[in-house]
């Protein structure tokens, strides 16, 4: 399982409307360098270089595609659909998994959380990594 961590930055940053859960496009990128929790844009961190079916850089990493942000009884939460990548060549090592707003421009590319694996990662061609959500308590809740 991994252990979620959340970028300081990121409270102020929804506080000020940088993010909309419910338009923007957001992404997982691949590092195996440890993130900080004063890291605030994409490139602060180290992500993998292009190959093996991953796109690094600006822009890169694995488009959350299914993210669902709902409200009930004055709770706010964020779901996102599990996300499964096949690794058309070696991808790797990586044990760091950032996400980030791709769709923000003010900060560029604001980074929201990252998971720690607690260990490198490495695909060979075919193998699957899948980005494992918790469909019941979500990303995060807001109350």
């Amino acid at each position: 399982m991994a252990t979620y961590n959340k970028f300081q930055d990121y409270a102020g940053q929804l506080n000020k409307g940088v993010h909309n859960w419910s338009t923007h496009t957001f992404k997982a990128a691949f590092t195996n360098t440890a993130p900080v929790a004063t890291n605030t844009v994409l490139t602060d961190i180290t992500q993998l270089s292009t190959g093996g079916g991953y796109t690094g850089g600006a822009g890169g990493g694995l488009t959350l595609d299914t993210v669902t942000l709902s409200e009930a009884t004055g709770t706010a939460k964020v779901t996102i659909a599990d996300e499964v990548f096949t690794a058309s060549g070696s991808v790797g090592p990586f044990r760091y998994v950032p996400y980030y707003n791709d769709t923000a421009t003010s900060p560029l590319d604001a980074l929201i959380c990252w998971f720690d694996y607690g260990s490198s990662i490495t695909l060979a061609t075919s193998e699957v990594f899948t980005l494992d959500h918790d469909a019941t308590n979500g990303l995060w809740q807001l109350v």
